[in-house]
């Protein structure tokens, strides 16, 4: 072998040893996963509001529970999944809250829960603007929204060591498309079909 053939093979092998290289020290940098937030749940909300004959009705789910994982300069590594108890839907109405249980609407005795998984997240040009892609499971129905929502992060007031994320957004979705409201329910001349949800979220972390 000569000397030139052995120094080709040299720059070969490191070539390829730098591409190995940095090929997998970026999937390393892509594949850390984003700092979990710990939810307030007192300071949280989750609130609906519907409309019948016309006229709005709000209520809120008064238990829920959420795993964040957020990272605003590693969106692919952030990841929300909220699980909501149905049974703890407060419409103001003890005669309507137990309506929305029953087969028909909810049927909380076979889907306790509403599912909300995120799959991505995007930027929306603005600072603090965002959206999430999501799968909402609804009974036994499983639909891809997006939600856009607003989020601040800033140093908590009460604890210099943590970091305080405050979230809105809203999202509208369609109850028939969910099977929510059957029979005589579907019907969308008494209760509305557009069901308005409005998200509040305080969640903290160390910084």
């Amino acid at each position: 072998m000569t000397h030139s053939t052995r120094r080709l093979i040299f720059i070969l092998a490191a070539g390829l040893a730098g591409a190995a290289f940095m090929m997998f020290g970026n999937a390393a940098a892509f594949s850390a996963e984003a700092p979990e937030w710990t939810v307030d749940p007192a300071k949280s909300n989750i609130a609906f509001t519907a409309r019948q004959m016309g006229v709005p009705s709000t209520g809120k789910f008064k238990s829920f529970k959420a795993i964040v994982k957020f990272d605003p300069d590693n969106l692919d590594a952030s990841a929300v999944e909220v699980t909501v108890d149905v049974a703890s839907a407060d419409a103001g109405n003890p005669d309507i809250d137990k309506e929305i249980r029953q087969e028909k609407w909810f049927d909380v005795a076979r889907f306790p829960t509403v599912r909300f998984a995120t799959t991505a997240f995007r930027t929306k040009g603005g600072k603090g603007d965002y959206e999430a892609v999501a799968r909402l499971t609804i009974r036994d129905v499983t639909e891809e929204v997006v939600l856009p929502f607003r989020l601040e992060i800033g140093a908590d007031p009460a604890d210099p060591g943590q970091l305080v994320a405050r979230m809105t957004g809203e999202l509208t979705v369609s109850r028939t498309k969910f099977g929510v409201g059957r029979g005589e329910w579907r019907d969308t001349k008494i209760v509305g079909d557009e069901v308005g949800i409005n998200i509040e979220v305080v969640a903290r972390r160390k910084k």
